[in-house]
């Protein structure tokens, strides 16, 4: 049964058992077991290490044989959860009942192995001692116990689920034991650490505080992923201290179950009941890295491992910075909104439901091989009256050979309008309720299909009423709701906006084709000039492009990107007074895709 020790607070349970149903309670027996588990078979591995660790946490033992027997355990529940991940990670926001299992078993893994570090804790803390080896025994349980506490952390963040309850309050306990004991800043060797040879607890405990504050439901999984293991290199950067210092931003309330707040909320608490941290070093080396050219920055003396983009970088020292205030007051909605998303979707109805290649008034038969025929007489068949000749469906005999003719560009009236590879149904329009609402943005209430694509900083396209125009926003935050239920915080970036396409234009080598893109209208009340969002790639500051706007075709430049998200950007831009003749040739003759490859390239779009 489990209990909570009095003095930490921690959630373990009383082991009774004297033996272990799989194999001895060795670290040789272990080993030969862990050694004949079906790695190849992840599922049967995973339900046999889910058993074992149970039984482990019951097992009557010294601590110092537990610490063992952990440690051989340990990489491989590491390795089980990393490979289950692409069970859960790149779905749904809402998992299916199978994907939600194999999250909650990975949960389940990293939770049990946290419990059996914490019965060392639980075990050795209360009798101090000055035997270096008992010290070093209960510095090591401390420190896995806290990164095993990690995994189930970073997961609920890249899930956008409700942290478990308990977890927090679980590693603020962890590191005043550590402090207590002179523990926290002992560097522990670590196999499993990302970019360092080891960590002590208080780096350790600052990977969980920094993830905590990163504002991590406005970005993707991945790049929650990417984020988790470059923290604890950069933990090192930070440092805890008394939260009453000016210098401490952000603080934790120990004997609370929460994530650290900026000090300034806790308006009510003692400070001297609170630990602080100040992220500024670390923020001002991530500016740093920043302002160096793209060729420098690898001398920079921030570690930045491949896979951190700027866009990341840039989030990260906003997060960690000064609390920012609320522009608009947020008020209770009610009612429902109708939003479609992604660019595409948003393009076609922003087009008046009309494909891409209508928008750019470009005729689809302009250089296309068509194969005409030319009556020419064949001699028969010799073998047709063979037993095992195949009649040839749609061919009769004496038909003439074919030869390749090109037609010439034809008036636009005449041009024929392209079968709907973007109809109505292949962009789906969802209906969500009005949770609250500001003159900046919305939080929206989604029902229990969320769709696949949704993910923090997607484009939207919103409908306040039916059948009215459409507005362009972002997604700025997912949540899921304890109690269930997936809520979503969006921004407006304009209250319209006009389709069109845009292409690169390249000095000396061949142009790239049209890509959808959007223009919006300039705001004069905020002194706001027009601006052109793109897709993601592969459009840069200073890029030369070309817009069609129904068929009118303009020479611009992008001036300074604004606005950049995992799937799109948002630019100023300079349109080049006298025409230019087009240089180069478009890699694909315009209009010239299939149905299929409009398809195709959108869901490449949004993987970039």
């Amino acid at each position: 049964m489990d209990h909570q020790s009095p003095h930490l607070l921690l959630r373990v349970p009383t082991p009774s058992k004297q033996s272990l149903s799989f194999c001895g309670a060795t670290p040789r027996e272990l080993k030969g077991w862990i050694a004949h588990l079906p790695k190849a078979n992840l599922g049967e591995t995973a339900r046999q290490l889910y058993q074992a660790m149970v039984e482990l946490n019951q097992l009557e033992t010294p601590c110092e044989n537990r610490l063992q027997l952990l440690e051989l355990m340990r990489p491989e529940i590491y390795f089980v959860c990393q490979h289950l991940e692409r069970h859960f990670l790149s779905q749904s926001i809402v998992l299916d009942e199978r994907p939600r299992k194999v999250a909650n078993l990975c949960q389940a893994l990293q939770n049990h192995l946290a419990i059996g570090y914490k019965l060392i804790v639980v075990q050795e803390s209360p009798r101090p001692s000055r035997d270096r080896e008992r010290v070093q025994l209960l510095a090591i349980a401390l420190q896995r116990a806290v990164h095993s506490l990690n995994g189930p952390l970073i997961r609920s963040n890249q899930l956008y689920c409700p942290v478990p309850e308990g977890l927090w309050l679980e590693l603020h306990q962890l590191y005043q034991l550590a402090q207590g004991r002179q523990l926290h800043r002992v560097t522990v060797r670590d196999p499993l650490a990302r970019h360092t040879q080891g960590l002590s607890v208080e780096q350790t405990y600052l990977v969980a505080l920094l993830l905590g504050c990163s504002r991590c439901n406005q970005m993707r999984q991945n790049g929650i992923a990417r984020l988790a293991e470059v923290l604890e290199p950069w933990s090192a950067l930070v440092s805890l201290q008394p939260a009453d210092l000016p210098s401490s931003l952000f603080a934790v309330a120990p004997q609370l179950d929460g994530p650290p707040r900026y000090k300034s909320l806790f308006s009510e608490a003692d400070p001297r009941t609170l630990l602080g941290f100040d992220p500024l070093p670390l923020v001002d080396a991530i500016k740093e890295y920043l302002l160096l050219p793209a060729e420098q920055r690898g001398q920079s003396r921030l570690l930045m491992p491949e896979g951190l983009s700027v866009d990341l970088l840039q989030h990260l020292s906003s997060a960690w910075g000064d609390i920012s205030e609320r522009t608009f007051q947020r008020n209770p909605g009610q009612g429902s909104l109708t939003l479609c998303i992604g660019m595409s979707a948003l393009h076609f109805y922003l087009a008046g439901s009309r494909p891409f290649s209508e928008v750019l008034k470009i005729p689809l038969d302009i250089g296309q091989a068509v194969f005409d025929s030319v009556a020419k007489p064949v001699a028969k068949d010799v073998w047709s009256k063979a037993f095992d000749a195949q009649p040839n469906q749609g061919w009769q005999p004496g038909m003439p050979l074919e030869e390749i003719e090109y037609t010439r560009p034809v008036a636009e009236s005449n041009a024929q309008p392209t079968q709907a590879s973007a109809a109505p149904e292949s962009y789906p329009t969802f209906s969500v309720a009005v949770v609250n609402h500001s003159p900046g943005g919305y939080c929206l209430s989604w029902p229990k299909e969320v769709p696949s694509q949704l993910q923090a900083g997607e484009l939207l396209g919103v409908q306040d009423i039916p059948g009215q125009g459409w507005s362009i926003a972002v997604v700025r935050w997912i949540r899921q709701v304890r109690g269930g239920g997936t809520q979503m915080g969006i921004e407006l970036v304009a209250p319209q906006a006009q389709s069109c396409g845009v292409l690169l234009l390249r000095k000396g080598e061949q142009n790239s084709h049209y890509l959808r893109a959007l223009l919006l209208p300039a705001i004069g009340a905020i002194s706001r000039p027009a601006t052109l969002i793109t897709p993601r790639l592969p459009f840069q500051e200073g890029n030369k492009v070309q817009i069609n706007l129904h068929g009118d075709e303009h020479r611009a430049v992008l001036t300074r990107r604004l606005t950049s998200t995992g799937s799109f950007n948002q630019f100023e831009y300079r349109i080049f007074e006298q025409p230019t003749p087009p240089q180069g040739k478009p890699v694909t003759a315009p209009g010239s895709q299939s149905p299929g490859g409009e398809e195709d390239f959108d869901s490449l779009w949004k993987s970039l």
